[in-house]
């Protein structure tokens, strides 16, 4: 695996080197950090990082909760990684398809968050059930889960570009990304304190911090819009006579 994973990145590496140069945008006078007085889009990077906890439910929590309160077996855990792997591999670009713009991106994360409640409330039934009832209840939260995973991510990377000025992107994105890496410094503590201590009523609750939180999306995406005035995505033809340029209201 060690030595696939490395192969691989010499390969990434090739293809990138023989992509087609990209003129630079060029930069203009003003602060330097922006991105951190623009309140809308640090409202957008706090709704990214409370989903992005999302990841660690498959790598922290259903471990945890499978060894711990169910009698499913123990390889489960790698079946329902496997699951979820797979379905990201065949499908993220046919999911991220029809998320092209701001408004869209926040319909998809409205969607995540209702799939991840979906999922947290299959995980809750699998305490002190039949071990195949249970095995088959948490791949089922699996796939429900990763779908969720598919939207949320294709929000996050709609709504991160498309709201980000082109002449601040690297800025933007940085501010962005704090949001994920809150997410994956601090989502593993809590959902241990809330699936694993608190039990089932644990798993609504985080089903239920997801579900709001995604429900909120549309509105904070919304409100960036109002603060910024976005062109509409240029086609292939545009794309290759004129640069896409996005004004900007400074916050």
């Amino acid at each position: 695996m060690v030595v696939g994973n490395a192969v691989a990145f010499v390969v990434s590496a090739v293809i990138l080197v023989g992509l087609p140069a990209v003129t630079p945008e060029p930069v203009t006078d003003g602060p330097r950090r922006v991105a951190l007085g623009d309140r809308p889009y640090l409202l957008l990077t706090a709704v990214d990082g409370i989903m992005a906890i999302q990841f660690k439910v498959l790598t922290v929590a259903i471990p945890l909760w499978l060894v711990t309160a169910t009698r499913a077996p123990a390889w489960i855990v790698s079946g329902t990684m496997l699951v979820s792997t797979l379905m990201v591999v065949a499908f993220q670009v046919r999911a991220s398809r029809g998320i092209d713009s701001p408004t869209a991106g926040g319909r998809a994360y409205r969607r995540a968050g209702l799939a991840f409640l979906a999922s947290c409330s299959l995980i809750s039934l699998t305490r002190a059930i039949p071990a195949w009832a249970a095995a088959a209840l948490l791949l089922t939260a699996a796939v429900v889960h990763t779908v969720g995973e598919l939207w949320h991510s294709a929000a996050g990377f709609e709504v991160s570009f498309a709201l980000a000025p082109v002449e601040a992107t690297g800025q933007y994105l940085g501010v962005f990304g704090l949001g994920a890496g809150l997410a994956e410094a601090l989502g593993p503590s809590l959902l241990i304190a809330l699936c694993i201590s608190w039990g089932t009523a644990g798993w609504y609750v985080v089903g239920a911090m997801f579900a709001l939180t995604g429900l909120a999306a549309p509105a904070a995406v919304r409100w960036a819009q109002a603060r910024r005035s976005v062109p509409a995505r240029p086609t292939a033809t545009q794309k290759s006579s004129s640069k896409l340029t996005v004004p900007v209201t400074p916050t």
